[in-house]
């Protein structure tokens, strides 16, 4: 049996179960971004991944065009361009929480 190291934050683990979907991609944003910071790099590429699953392909044009950008974020962790994958992912937080009026 596995054991976990941390213990939960109840108040976290609430925020994020009554969180809407748009709310928890602004999460996995922050994430992404705060591990960018840290220059996290397993941290940081598990956030895209997590995004480019998030990605709804019956919406296809859409989804194409944020995979080939999660991918090109990926590349620039991948050669430890953090600051410059930070900035990207900050920029489409930032275009996400308006979009979805958070």
């Amino acid at each position: 049996m596995v054991s976990q190291s941390r213990t939960v934050n109840p108040y976290l683990n609430q925020k994020v179960m009554s969180a809407s979907p748009e709310q928890l991609i602004g999460y996995v944003y922050d994430i992404a971004v705060a591990a960018c910071k840290r220059k996290d790099k397993i941290k940081s590429i598990q956030a895209v991944n997590l995004l480019i699953k998030s990605l709804r392909f019956d919406y296809r044009e859409i989804a194409t065009t944020f995979y080939r950008v999660y991918s090109a974020i990926l590349d620039k962790i991948y050669s430890e361009s953090y600051e410059d994958a930070e900035s990207m992912l900050a920029e489409l937080r930032e275009t996400w929480v308006k979009a979805m009026n958070l």
